[in-house]
């Protein structure tokens, strides 16, 4: 399969700056440069953090067949390996909104959460959040059968559809999309609450007509589901200055491109960030080594996790509204050449 091109807002390695250049400007933090983002797992780290809090790391993820569960796998057994006395576990989740509570009750120590959950968040519901990184953006998957006559938002009036699990992020976001939509399809949207995989099992057995899904490209659960099916996304790109204009610039349009998925072709659609962000109490000793693991092992996780590839450290700091945990900044102040 051929992955897609880095969206927008994401450097290529081509048209990268030299690694000297002044970074993390809007921090106004010191000119930093980059050291070994490109290079693959096993690379010495620099520890230069001095000691931190060891025992338990439970991560909160998302669901099984999501990018969110790919990666925290993969990051948790680098963890492992580079981090005695840090021992992690991954959970499984229904996603952002989950993940958060997770944090709040103190069930796990790490979480991934997207940008407009974590917007939400930080805007007054009470779970106070700092990120270690920007992650890699979410694409707005409206998914249907390639056989099936919709082909805009307006045509699943009286539909069944999914608008993901309960407590998901997924159910944000659809629910913004159909509110831009107008009241005429809003109203009008025969909602279930489904995670990934059960709907992607309704829709192939046709008892659902659409689910959304909010992932990284490609998520597995969808391509295991083209392999099977003939499918086609629903645009969505056209909503982006209304749903910019209700719930903030979280949101931008982005192009799923032809061959992300088999046989399905490109599409106009919406994206948002994904951080990886802990309580403000996680250790300032490991929250710095966990980044420090996390930037030098970008390859090894893309190797499993593609979406891990648009990874840099440029965008990593870009996390607002959230701001970064204090030992985050000070690694990404320590890079030097």
């Amino acid at each position: 399969m051929a992955y897609p091109a880095r969206p927008p807002g994401y450097p290529s390695r081509a048209s990268m700056p030299d690694r000297r250049t002044a970074l993390l400007a809007g921090l106004r933090l010191a000119a930093l440069g980059t050291a070994g983002l490109g290079a693959a797992g096993g690379c010495a780290l620099t520890g230069g953090s001095g000691d931190y809090r060891k025992g338990p790391l439970p991560i909160a993820t998302g669901v099984a067949d999501g990018v969110y569960y790919l990666y925290g796998r993969r990051l948790a057994g680098l963890i492992d390996r580079e981090l005695p006395g840090v021992h992690t576990s991954v959970d499984v989740t229904s996603g952002s909104v989950d993940n958060l509570q997770r944090l709040r009750d103190g069930r796990d120590r790490l979480a991934f959460v997207a940008a407009d959950a974590a917007g939400t968040t930080t805007s007054g519901s009470g779970v106070p959040l700092q990120a270690l990184a920007r992650l890699y953006d979410d694409y707005i998957h409206l998914v249907v059968k390639g056989s099936s006559g919709f082909w805009s938002i307006d045509d699943l009036r009286g539909r069944v559809v999914s608008v993901g699990g309960k407590g998901s992020g997924v159910e944000i976001v659809a629910q913004r999309v159909l509110t831009a939509a107008g009241p005429k399809v809003e109203r009008h949207i025969r909602r279930v609450h489904l995670g990934l995989e059960y709907a992607a099992a309704a829709l192939r057995t046709g008892l659902i007509d659409a689910f959304f899904w909010s992932g990284g490209l490609p998520t597995a659960g969808i391509a295991e589901l083209a392999g099977r099916l003939p499918l086609r996304f629903i645009p969505l790109g056209g909503l982006a200055p209304e749903i910019r204009r209700r719930y903030g610039p979280y949101y931008r349009a982005a192009t799923v491109p032809g061959g992300t998925y088999v046989n399905v072709d490109e599409v106009q659609t919406l994206a948002l960030a994904n951080y990886l962000v802990a309580p403000p109490a996680l250790d300032a000793g490991l929250a710095y080594r966990l980044t420090e693991v996390l930037i030098h092992n970008r390859n090894a996780i893309a190797a499993a996790v593609p979406s891990a590839e648009l990874l840099d450290v440029r965008s990593a700091v870009q996390t607002d509204p959230v701001p970064l945990h204090p030992g985050a900044a000070r690694y990404y102040r320590s890079i030097k050449l």
